[in-house]
């Protein structure tokens, strides 16, 4: 009866619930051992790119071209005779796209396996990333997986091309010196960056290594950059690099004390001091000069706002703490907080008070922007203007902030300056009124996130009657 039974949960896990799904395009994945990576593409484009686990040294993932035979959602996993079904506890997680009869594309009930080589022979991703790929990933999908160590980098803030050399974890590079020399002067790098590409290649090193003219700045061992250098015991980054991955802006980099230098006409920030003022932790390797910086960050509207204190793999925490500082009004009680009387439990990560990033963007009307690669968590979160105790809701339209008519009026309605304050190109027709134009006849303050542009005016200027706009979600 057993036998029969397992039989049975096979055919309904492997065929029950197989996605009949097509797409127009053609849809394409490649899986890179070496890099531990799953890069998503469609007519030839890449769309994405996710961190994976991938098969130990004894049990490795097969090479090889494969496509995606069955989908399966909330999948059971059977083993010699044991049953586990969907749920936190299951190996398999949330999904399960099969290449062969026994190696799939899976989520994982151990997220901090992934980026490393300790599965059976499959390739574990993220939950929330395995639900993401499986609603863009068709039957029939071809899969390539690959053993590239050697990879091309364009350097999107130095300009320069780099090489990245990825670990030889399976050890089957076999390439002669010849063949890596032919391979590098075929990528058209530099003589600099490929003697440092020879001189690393036959390393036996566990972290990806960067050859370039500068030092390679990995996050979460993902390459941002090497447009950075050593000076005085610290790591400078290119400032723009900074900013677009770790959310380090001038202001964030101004509260924390962290240096910044000027290098030919460029300006560069101090990561080393700016990693651990931000409570992350960096290594740096002299020999192959590239730097590992270790962190999950959960950045507001691009602005860095904290660590990560969940675990990523479903579920992201911000501190109390961070929360505050948005500027939103903002109570808290022993076991919660709330944000325009907005409800929100309070727990505990790390030792540390924290609220989920999920709740605070659903009482906002935000979204998450998530970037797998880095494994960082961006809260797209509204701006409000606040003027005395009265809280004004802003709009994005067409990448610009904006205040609906209705808004501008109340605010000019409520200051002294009601007659001159501002003019509508067409009173008439006009549904949004440009933020910048409208605050340009005012005094004002606009915090680091970006969420609250703070209105100066003496009390006797605000009239009564100002409360919480009416547009408050």
């Amino acid at each position: 009866m057993k036998r029969s039974f397992i039989i049975v949960l096979i055919f309904f896990v492997c065929f029950g619930q197989v996605s009949a799904d097509t797409q127009a395009g053609v849809t394409a994945i490649e899986i890179n051992l070496p890099s531990r990576t799953l890069s998503l593409y469609k007519d030839g484009v890449l769309l994405k790119e996710y961190p994976v686990c991938v098969g130990t040294k004894s049990t490795p993932t097969p090479q090889g071209e494969y496509k995606v035979v069955y989908k399966t959602v909330d999948p059971y996993w059977i083993n010699k005779g044991t049953v586990v079904p969907p749920g936190p506890q299951n190996p398999l997680g949330k999904r399960w796209m099969g290449i062969t009869k026994t190696i799939g594309i899976h989520g994982n009930n151990r997220p901090a396996s992934i980026g490393t080589y300790a599965s059976a022979g499959c390739i574990r991703m993220y939950n929330r990333d395995v639900e993401e790929i499986y609603s863009l990933v068709p039957l029939n999908t071809p899969v390539s997986i690959k053993y590239d160590r050697i990879r091309l980098f364009q350097d999107e803030y130095s300009g320069e091309k780099v090489i990245i050399i990825y670990p030889d974890s399976y050890k089957k590079d076999t390439l002669s010196v010849e063949q890596l020399l032919d391979g590098l002067e075929r990528m058209e790098v530099s003589e600099e960056v490929m003697e440092k590409a020879l001189s690393n290649i036959k390393e036996s090193n566990v972290k990806p290594i960067a050859a370039s003219k500068g030092i390679g700045i990995f996050l979460n061992e993902s390459l941002i950059t090497c447009d950075a250098f050593w000076e005085q015991g610290s790591i400078f980054v290119n400032c723009k690099a900074a900013e677009d991955v770790f959310g380090l802006t001038a202001g964030i980099a101004g509260i924390h004390d962290i240096d910044i230098r000027e290098r030919e006409g460029m300006i560069y920030v101090n990561l080393s001091q700016g990693v651990e003022r931000l409570d992350g932790s960096i290594i740096y390797d002299a020999d192959t000069e590239n730097a590992y910086v270790a962190m999950k960050i959960v950045k507001v509207n691009g602005v860095f706002a904290g660590l990560n204190l969940g675990d990523y793999d479903r579920n992201d925490y911000l501190s109390v703490e961070a929360v505050r500082q948005l500027g939103y009004p903002y109570s808290e009680e022993s076991q919660g907080i709330s944000i325009f009387e907005a409800e929100m439990t309070k727990v505990s990560k790390n030792n540390t008070a924290a609220v989920n990033t999920e709740d605070i963007a659903k009482a906002l009307g935000g979204w998450k922007d998530i970037n797998p690669v880095y494994r960082i968590v961006d809260l797209k979160l509204p701006a409000y203007i606040r003027l005395g105790e009265g809280y004004f809701l802003t709009h994005d339209v067409g990448g610009r902030l904006a205040l609906s008519a209705e808004t501008a009026e109340d605010i000019r309605s409520k200051t002294s300056w009601v007659e001159t304050a501002f003019s509508y190109e067409d009173e008439e027709s006009s549904e949004f009124v440009d933020m910048e134009s409208f605050l340009d006849n005012y005094e004002y303050e606009i915090n680091d996130f970006r969420t609250l542009v703070d209105i100066k005016l003496e009390d006797s200027r605000i009239q009564d009657g100002s409360s919480i706009e009416e547009e408050q979600q």
